[in-house]
């Protein structure tokens, strides 16, 4: 049995929390002897968790050394925001104020947190382990120059999607010969399964859309809000359901009042359970303006969902326009005009939902590559 210690943010906040917990349940436990180690206390998504898991929370001899490397304190955040470490390398002077021993050298030790966060550098200098491998979840890398200097340290750089790995071979082409594709890992059966359990839907008798994700500037809410506009305009008679929440909740908000759009674009909250909801809808939308990997595509997919996304390179890897979903360029005008192609035309709606029932989204191949790590 092999001795795996993974490093995270925590249990809750956003979609690679979700991915961190799928990864653990899809691993063999006759395999593996999993250590997680947590940076923050968030244990929103805790209750996912199915496998039998080591938990230990870094603790720290101050709360000062804490506040500059926990993403819930302020001051952490303005000093990762400012890549400060680049140049004042704070993160080895915390790493030695952190309380916790680990005596123990790991077969495979993973920082799945990334971002240029304090856990990078912790686990590259004080973590003993024969391989290591640190995780990039967004194309956007302009944070890595923070823990740059820490990735000689490592075996392997995985990227969640291609377009993450091409970005990063671009701007650090000396690291590339270490850089690989792992895409997050998703429970089929059980999104499936969640999906039949009973829930009250309030779709009314109209073209159901549904958009989850947080209500960020990343995930394109705005840009759904003002495609919902144009609907309106256009006689389109829709429902559009954003399952989430998040810091932008007022100001979308407010904008959907200011379009006079309440019957239209709804806010149904978070949801620990969106199965039921993406199930039961005429058409799923991802308006992202960037991602790593979009797990409500893999999700949405899963479900054998007619699939709108935004047109960027991480949805193109999982979405062929007019096979198993349709890409939109990046606008409200291009949105909305193929929400309202594919709102008039059910047969091609049809045919992605028949193409993805006979093609099953396959995570095999990713676990193989922990053993080649």
């Amino acid at each position: 049995m092999k001795e795996l210690l993974i490093m995270a943010k925590s249990l809750g906040g956003g979609g690679s929390e979700v991915a961190l917990i799928e990864l653990i349940n899809a691993l063999p436990e006759e395999h593996y002897n999993v250590t997680l180690v947590l940076l923050d206390l968030d244990s929103e998504y805790a209750y996912r968790l199915k496998k039998r898991v080591n938990i230990v929370q870094l603790t720290f001899n101050s709360s000062f050394a804490k506040s500059l490397v926990s993403m819930y304190a302020f001051p952490a955040k303005v000093l990762k925001k400012l890549s400060v470490n680049s140049f004042i390398p704070y993160y080895d002077f915390i790493s030695n104020c952190v309380t916790n021993v680990f005596e123990k050298t790991y077969d495979v030790a993973i920082d799945f947190y990334g971002y240029g966060s304090f856990v990078t550098a912790f686990l590259a200098t004080k973590i003993q382990a024969k391989k290591k491998a640190t995780w990039l979840h967004d194309e956007k890398l302009y944070w890595l120059k923070s823990v740059q200097k820490y990735l000689c340290k490592y075996d392997k750089v995985y990227g969640v999607s291609q377009a993450v790995v091409d970005v990063f071979c671009e701007e650090y082409p000396q690291y590339g010969n270490k850089a690989d594709v792992f895409y997050n890992v998703i429970d089929i059966e059980e999104i499936k399964r969640k999906a039949e359990q009973d829930e009250v839907v309030p779709f009314r008798d109209v073209f159901n859309i549904v958009t989850v994700g947080r209500l960020t500037e990343q995930k394109g809410y705005d840009i759904a809000v003002k495609a919902a506009n144009i609907l309106k305009k256009k006689k389109i008679d829709f429902a559009w359901y954003a399952i989430g929440s998040g810091r932008d909740e007022k100001t979308l908000k407010k904008l959907v009042a200011t379009y006079n759009l309440e019957e239209q674009f709804v806010f149904l909250g978070r949801k620990d359970n969106p199965y039921p909801y993406m199930k039961h809808c005429d058409l799923y939308v991802q308006p992202s303006r960037h991602e790593g990997y979009v797990i409500t595509l893999v999700e949405a997919r899963a479900l054998c969902l007619p699939i709108l996304s935004s047109d960027i390179p991480s949805a193109r890897e999982q979405i062929q326009d007019g096979i198993n979903g349709y890409v939109a360029e990046l606008s409200a005008e291009a949105m909305a005009d193929k929400i309202e192609y594919l709102y008039h035309n059910p047969l091609q709606r049809q045919k992605t939902v028949a193409y993805l029932k006979e093609h099953p989204i396959d995570f095999s191949a990713e676990l193989q590559k922990l053993e080649t790590i």
